[in-house]
């Protein structure tokens, strides 16, 4: 056991993910779409950072794929995922009235990653559900499990930087092709 660049002790990616995805969770509920934007748009500018070096890293753990092809994946994934603008309230009317349908989260969402494009599934994924208001434990492939475990906290890092809550995105432990 450490402690990470947040504080949190090595529990952060064990069986307590979950648990502690959801105290995340309850907190981002109530944090604004303005904030939702800055901190999808610190996950981007870290991607775009980390790119390099989450290529090599993955290429490198799995054996799997080139870092030239990674490169292109995670930029991709990074500059092109949908965030909050996907989410407008939509209204509609007709002959039986007005309807409004407005998205809301489901909570804590599970998310599973492949092997062969471990941090591009991570950085779409992580994106696509936290711009919803969800949090999201991630049970990575085992082939890929330091590389993604690395990600998972560089993600932490820029979320809290941009005003969101420690554990918006968790990580088992142990990942298995069990679990």
């Amino acid at each position: 056991r450490g402690a990470d660049s947040l504080g949190r002790d090595s529990t952060w990616r064990s069986k307590s993910a979950t648990a502690a995805a959801t105290r995340a969770f309850e907190e981002w509920g109530d944090t604004p779409v303005e904030t939702r934007d800055a901190v999808i748009e610190a996950m981007r500018q870290a991607t775009r950072e980390l790119t390099p070096e989450l290529s090599r890293r993955a290429v490198e753990e799995t054996g799997l794929g080139n870092v030239r092809d990674k490169l292109t994946k995670n930029l991709l994934c990074a500059n092109k995922t949908p965030g909050t603008e996907i989410l407008r309230p939509l209204a509609f009317s007709g002959d039986h009235g007005l309807t409004l349908t407005e998205r809301a989260p489901f909570g804590v969402i599970g998310a599973i990653t492949p092997t062969t494009n471990p941090t591009e599934t991570i950085i779409n994924n992580a994106i696509s559900m936290i711009a919803g208001g969800n949090a999201v434990v991630f049970n990575v492939h085992p082939s890929a499990k330091r590389t993604s475990a690395y990600f998972v906290e560089q993600m932490n890092e820029a979320i809290v930087r941009a005003g969101g809550p420690v554990n918006l995105l968790t990580a088992m432990g142990e990942p298995t092709i069990d679990s």
